[in-house]
């Protein structure tokens, strides 16, 4: 049974920065399963794919998806405002990010 998906969207080559996107479905939410996998891309980026910074974004009101990047060594650094069109509605994201020099020393040692 698939639990979930964890990816790279996309990479900027040149200022060393990507961004992350995941789902996880329902059946498995509040076991750790997504905070563990998004530590471990973000630090594969940081380590293997030498990126300074990684970025992902919630939709507000996703408390959980939240406390999976805060768990995981993202910071919370605002809302862009009607960031993106889906769904018949323009929606805010809450940005997330993840400097190489951010992440917790619990993290890096797995």
């Amino acid at each position: 049974t698939m639990a979930g998906a964890i990816r790279y969207n996309w990479f900027v080559p040149k200022s060393k920065c990507g961004e992350i996107g995941y789902e996880l479905h329902p059946d498995f939410w509040g076991r750790g399963l997504m905070t563990e996998a998004a530590a471990a891309v973000a630090l594969c980026g940081h380590r293997f794919f030498l990126l300074n910074r990684i970025e992902a974004w919630t939709l507000p009101g996703n408390t959980g998806s939240d406390r999976v990047l805060e768990k995981a060594g993202f910071r919370y650094e605002g809302t862009l405002r009607q960031k993106a069109r889906f769904k018949g509605a323009y929606h805010d994201f809450r940005m997330f990010g993840r400097l190489a020099g951010d992440h917790p020393a619990s993290i890096d040692q797995n």
